[in-house]
């Protein structure tokens, strides 16, 4: 995408924006098919890749699915308060969504999403070792699928209070924030 036919208006970025989030969850090669997220702990900044896994442009929600006993779970039961970072390297594109988490856990949500995903990926949630444990070997971890969903299996949904936009360009950087309080009308600030 060119920058003046996609970066000349507020608007049209915003666009790109909920377009772009689309574009990651149909294409696994997609630089906005992962993301890093970070989660804070007792004042102790936690960082890791994620796969997007479902956006709602109406709600402004993002969501990703992860194994309940990680310690980015631990991270959003004491503080909320995350932040995704998305970065397409060619076109040299940052987008930070900042927002509160909420996790989603044996719901009904969690049950329609379970029996979507393949077997492969199931057994990420039946693993024998509960993830960041020490072990003496990697072949110590085993997954034996039940006919169950994973008590495991979550998804937590962050819902949107900011939008961070940043174009990196030799020409002159451009950035916008959006934010819920302001309905996401955006403004350009300062790069």
């Amino acid at each position: 995408m060119s920058d003046d036919q996609n970066h000349i208006t507020i608007d049209k970025v915003f666009k790109n924006i909920w377009y772009y989030l689309k574009i990651g969850i149909e294409n696994r090669d997609s630089d906005y098919h992962t993301f890093s997220l970070a989660t804070s702990y007792e004042n102790i900044v936690r960082n890791r890749t994620v796969v997007l896994r479902n956006y709602n442009e109406d709600n402004k929600t993002i969501s990703f699915h992860t194994h309940n006993l990680t310690k980015k779970v631990l991270d959003i039961n004491n503080n909320k308060n995350v932040e995704a970072l998305f970065y397409n390297r060619k076109e040299k594109i940052q987008i930070r969504i900042s927002g509160l988490a909420v996790i989603n856990e044996q719901d009904d949500l969690c049950k329609e999403k379970w029996l979507e995903m393949s077997t492969q990926t199931k057994e990420c949630y039946f693993q024998n070792i509960t993830s960041g444990q020490p072990i003496n070997n990697p072949d110590l971890i085993k997954s034996v699928i039940q006919d169950k969903i994973s008590e495991n299996f979550i998804i937590i949904t962050i819902h949107i209070n900011k939008i961070d936009w940043l174009y990196l360009s030799s020409k002159g950087h451009k950035r916008i924030k959006f934010l819920a309080q302001d309905n996401f009308k955006g403004e350009w600030i300062a790069p």
